[in-house]
């Protein structure tokens, strides 16, 4: 029965991460390293303190030991480089091998950006986020055709929409930006230019909020403070009854219908005197009529000795 082959453990942990970032197909940041360095259980056996070590690293020791990679590979000159891009790390070729790297693997030169492309693409990076009208403003040009090429390469995306009116899309970079031109970070924008400053997202996304009128807010502090008055209005005020009315506001309404009778008599008197007035009213007429009808009589009598006096002439 032959003895099992024993793998022999890596000399540091710099020589693990170095693995790690060689077999991985994307790019890897500090934290994936660490979690991928302590889910290795130890083994039984004389390995199981090295690999214990291995296993509780810190935060700390993975950063030094990819600063050991980087600086490892650029003493070495084999072509390759540790670059970070986004806060993830890899490791690619070195650009000035390029040339011969695209003609073993018979790749055509690579598309370049045209000029207006590219200062598009330098407004966006340097003022994101930011809406289309905003970059054609500072352009003087129209760039919806620029747009579309840098969204079609995945260089830019968009990143919300604008609360102003209209809602705007608003564009910014993406991750492949900060690998395609070797940026770790849209901090690095601002060392390559220092006549160029990078503006601050958190206050550009505030200025495409939309803006509180002042009366909105004045009507606010109003409406907070007549309730604030009505609460101290009702502090000592007597409990409502199951019927919402107070033994003082019910003997107010008593009085007030008690008050409304009493109108209601005195009117129904003045009522009633004037009808009794319009009744005399009414003789008096009546009285009248009786004068018009002897005045009638009169009338006739003096007709009648006229006609009687004319007989005798």
């Amino acid at each position: 029965m032959s003895d099992e082959t024993k793998i022999p453990l890596p000399r540091s942990l710099q020589e693990i991460v170095g693995a790690l970032l060689f077999a991985s197909e994307t790019p890897l940041t500090a934290g994936e390293l660490r979690e991928a360095v302590r889910s290795v259980e130890p083994e039984q056996g004389e390995n199981a303190e090295v690999m214990e070590v291995y296993r509780t690293a810190t935060s700390r020791e993975i950063d030094a030991a990819l600063k050991g990679v980087a600086k490892a590979l650029d003493v070495a000159g084999c072509g390759i480089s540790l670059v970070c891009t986004g806060g993830a790390y890899k490791l690619q070729t070195v650009p000035s091998c390029g040339r011969y790297v695209r003609a073993m693997l018979k790749l055509d030169r690579p598309s370049r950006l045209g000029r207006a492309s590219l200062e598009t693409l330098a407004i966006i990076a340097y003022r994101q986020p930011i809406t289309k009208s905003e970059v054609e403003e500072i352009r003087g040009v129209d760039v919806s055709g620029n747009i579309k090429i840098l969204m079609d390469l995945q260089l830019i995306r968009l990143v919300g929409k604008s609360e102003l009116p209209g809602h705007p899309f608003l564009y910014g970079t993406t991750p492949l930006f900060l690998e395609h031109f070797g940026l770790a970070s849209l901090q690095q924008l601002d060392e390559l230019d220092p006549t160029l400053q990078r503006s601050n997202p958190r206050e550009k996304l505030a200025s495409y909020k939309k803006p509180v009128q002042q009366e909105e807010l004045e009507l606010e502090k109003e409406a907070k403070k007549t309730q604030e008055d009505g609460a101290d209005e009702s502090v000592g005020a007597p409990p409502p009854t199951a019927t919402g009315i107070t033994e003082e506001s019910s003997g107010e309404i008593v009085e007030a219908e008690s008050a409304a009778e009493s109108e209601d008599d005195e009117l129904l008197h003045v009522y009633e005197a004037t009808e009794d007035e319009d009744e005399d009213d009414e003789d008096e007429f009546d009285d009248d009529d009786d004068d018009e009808d002897e005045f009638d009589d009169e009338d006739e009598d003096d007709e009648d000795e006229e006609d009687e006096d004319d007989e005798e002439e």
